[in-house]
């Protein structure tokens, strides 16, 4: 056996194959692994498929110059690739780093490196009753139990979809916890966004696996894959996923994209300050070319703050739609076909606007279809994603991709100088793989087009900017880390599972049961960089059922812009009225529902919170760990309409149960705090917590604090709680009414 111990831990390894064999915590008696052996120590992926299998093996032992242990371990293939893999374990009670690299001597073509390996995993709580995977898929998901959720090639955290950034992870870590009990945490310590995969599911075994595979920059016979980063594993305590969490930021805010510094500190930020300051709510997919302005008043008259829309994508001279075509070249976009009515009424009522493009789509037989095709993207045959990415897309590195991008928009603005400008399928949620190499960059290339996406957004935004005399925001589908500091607001839907489409589908069973839960792991992370988060997939209808309540809640109380959404379906109706199918980008179904005064007027009181005294928390602020405490459970319906017509998801309903009060903590430059409990429920809540005194501005608590309710009416209640030594606190809520405590 292959042993490397420190002061925690004990990482085992066959001398026969070199696969991982025992991962234990000897200081929490814990032993991860339950390996019996015959598991692959790597997987290397050819053209033929991805395999374990070598000829030879050979490893050795030192003592590193840092006084840890260090093992190299080399095995060599039949076709002549040699994979090598260094093990680090310094001295104390850190966790194992792992390197790898292949040597390719073949004439095959490598695509990937799967390494390391950890297999067989068991429970860590009894009957996994306590048991956590936090995983960065999305912008955060949390798994209950998932040796008994996961399934064998089905159920799990492998080569998922949407959305694509590191194979559907918006950062690079993810951790597997017995709640208060031990755990670990996985991160790949990467700071310049080479492709990979992180992996955790169950295997063949019937156990859970991690990994992490890590993509090939230039594909070809005799050329190998060097991944300059290690994969690090650390052991936790199990204090939840936010133990990782505060791990991971630690590293992250030393990276590139976060140089450009925190929100609240940023001298130029008040040139783009009415994203952060102004904005109360967003919408998404209104009709850019027919005239809306009925709804736009509707919305201005009954929730009362200026509003952030995202328009469709019917404003190009050749169709943009949904369903039935992309624009090609120049002369598809322009020119344009925006309602003059529309941006009048928004310019009157201080709403803002951003187009909605398909940045990276082409038609390739429309305007300039043979430089299109020229710089289309060749994606390989096997993606690892579930994705089929059956889209036209062009390459962002081909000098062809970066010219148009940076001109359509340039003139974009000088036409129609617009607000702000949105991508759609674009850097966050394509497969960082082209392999056509007359495009300027080697067969896979992999982080040259990560650097090719932010070059094009950086010079399209200069020149956005050089136009309008003015910053211009630029926003995403989606998120990816390594796009802060370009990226300044972002459309998400997983806030809205069930309720919503895309982000988390392939746990939406777990999802619908409460075995899965979204968790704000990113806003944790990021949120004080200034990304908005526009999130939660609503109608202001009483059909969408009582989910919304709880929906439009976390999705403040966690940083971000409720998002009214029309992409699939059709507005409110209003007298009766709705706009038509003919007149949109996708052809919806019918339905009636009418425009609700009393949900737009629940929107509203946190729409007003958003702007007014919880601005400088949710808009500007860190998240911190929240309070403890106990809270009802409560049974709220939901019905699911707004989404494509041919996916399982349409018309489908539920009910889910969820905490009667949600709740989150905040700090401002460690200056004061925030702490927001919001009462979703049609009932009075009573919250009994302890103010922790570690708390920014809770040393300086003496007597009482003042408490603040805000809800649909017009005036804020508030009142003064007796606090005694930041002891127990006793906080009675009405229905659907949020309370801001704030210590300064």
């Amino acid at each position: 056996m292959i042993v490397l111990e420190n002061e925690r831990i004990r990482l085992e390894l066959s001398e026969e194959t070199g696969a991982v064999r025992a991962l234990r915590d000897t200081v929490l008696g814990i032993d991860y692994i339950a390996g019996e052996g015959g598991n692959d120590a790597f997987r290397l992926e050819t053209d033929e498929g991805a395999s374990g299998n070598f000829a030879s093996f050979s490893f050795s032992l030192e003592q590193s110059e840092a006084g840890g242990q260090l093992a190299y371990l080399s095995w060599q293939t039949e076709s002549g690739v040699s994979v090598r893999a260094e093990i680090t374990l310094a001295e104390g009670a850190g966790g194992p780093a792992f390197r790898c690299s292949a040597d390719n001597g073949s004439t095959v073509r490598l695509l990937s490196l799967e390494y390391p390996i950890l297999p067989d995993f068991k429970a860590i709580t009894e009957d996994g009753l306590n048991d956590y995977v936090a995983h960065s898929f999305a912008t955060g998901v949390k798994v209950h139990n998932p040796m008994k959720h996961f399934e064998a090639g089905g159920k799990g955290l492998r080569y998922m979809p949407y959305p694509e950034s590191f194979s559907g992870a918006s950062m690079q870590f993810f951790t597997y916890y017995g709640l208060n009990q031990g755990g670990l945490y996985f991160t790949a310590v990467d700071g310049d966004a080479h492709p990979k995969w992180l992996n955790f599911y169950k295997n063949d075994n019937g156990l859970l696996e991690a990994s992490f595979i890590h993509g090939c920059l230039d594909m070809g016979p005799g050329k190998g894959i060097y991944p300059p980063y290690p994969i690090r594993i650390e052991p936790t305590e199990g204090r939840d996923w936010y133990e990782a969490a505060d791990l991971y930021k630690g590293w992250a805010e030393k990276q590139l994209w976060c140089a450009g510094g925190k929100l609240a500190d940023r001298p130029e930020a008040a040139a783009y300050e009415w994203l952060h300051k102004e904005m109360g709510v967003s919408t998404f997919g209104i009709n850019a070319g027919s005239d809306r302005t009925a709804w736009l008043a509707a919305y201005h008259e009954t929730i009362g703050t200026p509003m952030f829309h995202v328009l469709g994508p019917d404003w190009t001279n050749a169709p943009q739609t949904f369903y039935k075509g992309v624009p090609g070249g120049f002369d598809d976009w322009f020119p344009t076909c925006f309602n003059e009515a529309n941006l009048a009424y928004m310019k009157e009522i201080g709403d803002k606007y951003a187009p909605f493009e398909f940045d990276y789509l082409y038609h390739f037989e429309g305007a300039d279809g043979e430089l299109g095709k020229a710089a289309a993207q060749k994606f390989p045959d096997n993606k690892k994603s579930i994705d089929a990415y059956r889209f036209p897309f062009l390459c962002p590195a081909h000098p062809y991709a970066h010219d148009f991008h940076v001109r359509r928009d340039a003139e974009l603005q000088r036409v129609n100088d617009v607000d702000a400008i949105y991508y759609d399928i674009s850097a966050n949620n394509i497969l960082k793989i082209c392999m056509d190499d007359s495009h300027g960059h080697p067969v896979g290339a992999g982080r040259m087009i990560e650097e090719a996406y932010r070059r094009n957004y950086a010079d399209t935004k200069a020149a956005m900017a050089e136009v309008a005399g003015r910053y211009v925001p630029m926003g995403t589908e989606m998120m990816n880390e390594t796009m802060l500091g370009l990226i300044d607001y972002y459309q998400a839907r997983a806030g809205g599972q069930p309720a919503a489409p895309l982000e988390l589908w392939p746990l939406r069973d777990l999802l619908k049961s409460g075995d899965a839960e979204l968790i704000p792991m990113f806003a944790y992370v990021y949120q004080e960089y200034g990304a908005v988060r526009m999130d939660g997939w609503g109608k202001l209808t009483e059909e969408i059922g009582q989910l919304y309540f709880f929906t439009v809640a976390r999705t403040y109380l966690w940083g971000g812009l409720y998002e009214l959404n029309y992409e699939y379906s059709p507005m409110e109706s209003l007298g009766g009225l709705e706009n038509a199918a003919e007149e949109h980008y996708y052809p919806f179904e019918a339905r009636g529902y009418a425009f609700s005064t009393q949900r737009a007027a629940y929107l509203g009181a946190y729409a007003k919170l958003r702007i007014g005294a919880a601005n400088n928390y949710w808009a500007y602020g860190r998240m911190l760990r929240p309070l403890e405490f106990e809270s009802t459970r409560i049974q709220l319906d939901w019905f699911h309409y707004n989404h494509g017509k041919d996916t399982p998801e349409y018309n489908n309903a539920g009910v889910i149960e969820v905490d009667a009060v949600i709740h989150s903590a905040w700090s401002y430059k460690d200056e004061s705090t925030g702490l927001f409990f919001a009462n979703v429920s049609e009932s009075a809540q009573e919250v009994n917590m302890k103010l922790a005194p570690e708390l920014p501005g809770a040393e300086r608590v003496q007597g009482s604090v003042t408490v603040r309710f805000y809800g649909p009416g017009e005036h804020a209640e508030q009142l003064d709680l007796d606090v005694t030594g930041l002891g127990e606190v006793k906080l009675h809520i009405p229905a659907r009414c949020v309370a801001m405590i704030e210590l300064i």
